[in-house]
Formats: structure tokens, sequence, C-alpha cells
């Protein structure tokens, strides 16, 4: 009697040891649990008006190139009309100069007088030069009101293209401030998204090392101290010299390095940043836990913040109490069973290589973090390789 009841403290004390961290499960769990539910909610609001704005700026976008053919229809007739404007200034000009050299001839003509014009000659003369100075007087006057015309129509033309160049100005300047407003309050929407998607997934992993605690603590206490894992259908692999193995069964190719600060291999995206590492995958390739550990989060569907669907797994925590994650992205499907909550180990496979989020061609994306489950490190290391492209 006294050994049983001397196990059953020792049971008891191995469940407070191994959930100290916790120190009500029960309560801890439905906190979290509506912390989560809460930030989905909020991410559900977000996408309904990601979309509604999304809507407004496709709209704008069709009133943009609406509004930018009609001001490349009005530049062409402002090039136009400047064309005609510089055409009748330089006619303008002519017709000045004729008039100039006429009056010069009629009024100036070898130094005779306008009056003298008139008597030289004689009577006869007199009646023929009255008749040909009355005729160059009306033509002279002709002339001049026809100058006075295309310089009040060159003055018409001249302010409708400045109206013209004003009106085009303000409408882009209203297009310009439409389209930024719209994109900033896109962008603002996009980020708070991605902040609830980044508190989804670490309460869910908080949940998954909560959740693994009280089992582990169960099966410890039950087993007297020892846990034993359920062994899933797959291949087992060894540890690399890193201490964790080849998420692919297939050979070792690595298209595209890590490169934080970005990449300047030949992968197609020169320049950008790069958390992890692109391994040969084609689609539907079996992709295998890297080490044993608890999935934290599942994406099983959509964009996912780029990585399509994906999956994160949990793997303890490191010498200085780090806690290391492993992320498996683009996947083309996630495999039976695999869930949050659910352990692992080198022979599960957890989803199959594909194409998914911002990604050109089946591969895997594979990273390593430490601390949280954005704070990405060099996975090369722990798949005891070098960073270099190619076969390892």
């Amino acid at each position: 009697m006294k050994k049983k009841v001397l196990i059953f403290f020792v049971l008891v004390l191995i469940i407070v040891l191994c959930t100290h961290a916790y120190a009500n499960p029960t309560e801890d769990r439905q906190s979290v649990e509506s912390e989560i539910e809460n930030a989905k909610e909020r991410i559900d609001d977000i996408d309904n008006e990601k979309n509604d704005i999304m809507e407004e700026v496709n709209k704008l976008n069709d009133t943009i190139s609406q509004t930018e053919s009609q001001i490349g229809e009005l530049q062409g007739k402002i090039d136009q009309l400047s064309e005609t404007i510089e055409l009748k200034e330089k006619d303008l000009q002519d017709k000045q100069r004729l008039l100039d050299e006429r009056l010069t001839a009629v009024y100036m003509n070898k130094g005779n007088t306008y009056l003298e014009a008139f008597f030289n000659g004689g009577m006869l003369n007199f009646m023929s030069n009255y008749e040909m100075i009355k005729q160059i007087a009306e033509y002279d006057n002709n002339l001049i009101n026809e100058i006075k015309k295309e310089k009040s129509d060159l003055n018409s033309s001249k302010i409708a293209l400045e109206n013209n160049k004003t009106e085009m100005t303000v409408k882009q300047k209203q297009l310009g401030e439409q389209r930024t407003e719209k994109v900033a309050k896109y962008e603002e929407l996009n980020e708070e998204q991605k902040n609830m998607q980044a508190i989804v997934e670490e309460k869910q992993a908080e949940l998954a090392r909560i959740n693994a605690a009280v089992k582990r603590a169960t099966e410890e206490a039950s087993n007297g101290g020892y846990t034993g894992g359920d062994v899933i259908e797959g291949e087992y692999a060894d540890a690399s010299s890193g201490g964790m193995t080849w998420p692919t069964r297939i050979e070792h190719v690595i298209n595209s390095i890590y490169a934080p600060s970005g990449r300047s291999d030949t992968s197609g995206y020169v320049g950008t940043a790069h958390k992890g590492i692109d391994i040969l995958a084609p689609s539907g390739t079996p992709i295998y836990a890297a080490k044993e550990g608890t999935v934290v989060y599942v994406n099983y569907g959509g964009y996912g913040g780029g990585w399509g669907l994906y999956v994160v797994i949990y793997h303890g925590d490191d010498e200085e109490g780090r806690p290391i994650y492993t992320r498996y992205a683009h996947g083309s499907a996630i495999a039976s069973g695999i869930e949050v909550g659910t352990p692992v180990n080198t022979s599960t496979v957890i989803m199959y290589a594909g194409n998914t989020g911002a990604s050109e061609g089946a591969h895997l994306h594979f990273e390593v973090c430490i601390g949280d489950m954005y704070s990405q490190v060099n996975p090369c290391g722990f798949l005891g390789i070098s960073n270099t492209k190619g076969e390892h």
C-alpha cells in the first residue's frame, strides 16, 4: 500500500514538473483559443475590407486608364494646336513684313510723298494714280484687318491651350492623390492582416505547446517516465551533422540559397531577400519532417503570406532556451492527419511539394527559425551543408 501511494505521488510530481509553465492548462488553453478566434475574426473582417477597397481600386484603375487615354488624346490635340500656332505666327510675321514693304513702296517710293503721287504726270496720271492708291489703301486696310483677326484667333488659341494644360494638370494631380490614398489604405490593411496572422500562428504554436506538455506529462506518468512515439508510415532518415535530416528523399539539390540581404544567384529573383533555401522537389514529391517535433501551424490553402500551403513544426528549445521551428512552404497538398498538435518525426510525410503562394515552379522552400516563427536563420548548417547551389 505504501509503495502504491509513493508511486502515485511520484506520478503527480512528474505531471507538475512537466506542466510547470502552465499553471492551469485548461484556463490557458481557453484563453489562447479565445485569442486565436478573435484574431481570425479580425482577419476575416480585414479580408472583407481589402476586397471592398480592391474593388474601389479596380474601378479607380479603370477610370485612370480611361482618363490617361483622354489625356493622351488631349496631348495630341495640344501638340497639333502648338504646330498650328507656330505656323500662324510665321504667317503673321510674313504678312506683317509684306505690309511694311508695301507701305514703304507706296508712301516712300523714290522719296516721293503720298501727295506727290496724286499730281505726278498731270491730270490723267492724277486720276490713274488716285484709283491705284485707293485700291492699295483698301487692300492694305483688308490686310490689316486680316492680321488683327489672326492675332485675335492666335490669342484665343493660346488661351484654350493654357486652359487645356491647366485642366490636364489638375486631373493628373487628382488621380495621383486618389491612387496614393487607396494604395496606402490597402497596404495599411495588408500590414494589419499580416500582424493578425502572426498572432494566430504564435497563439496556435502556444496552444500546441500547451497540449504537447499536458500530453507528454500524462504519457510519462502512465509509462513510468518513458514517452513512446507512434511510428507513422514513411522512411526514416539519419540526422546530418547539423542535427536535421533532408526534408526530401530524392537527390539533394539546392536551387536558390539562403540570402536574407538579397540574392545574387541565378534563381530569377536577383536582389530579393530569401530567408530560406529552395530545394529541388517536383510537384507531388513527399516532404518529411526534418526533425522530431510537433506541428504548430498549418496553412491549408490560399496565398499564405507568399508561402502558399505550408507547415510549421516546433522542435523544442535550444541550449539558450529559444524555441526552434522549421517551415515547409509552397506545398501542393497537406498530408492526411497533419494538423496543429500532430507529433511528427523524420518518417512523417507532412505535405507534398507544389507551386502555391509566391512561387514560380514547383519546389520546397525550407526555413529554420530560432526564437519565434519569423526569425529565420541559415538552415544549411542544420543540414550539415554549405550555403551553395547545386547537389549536396
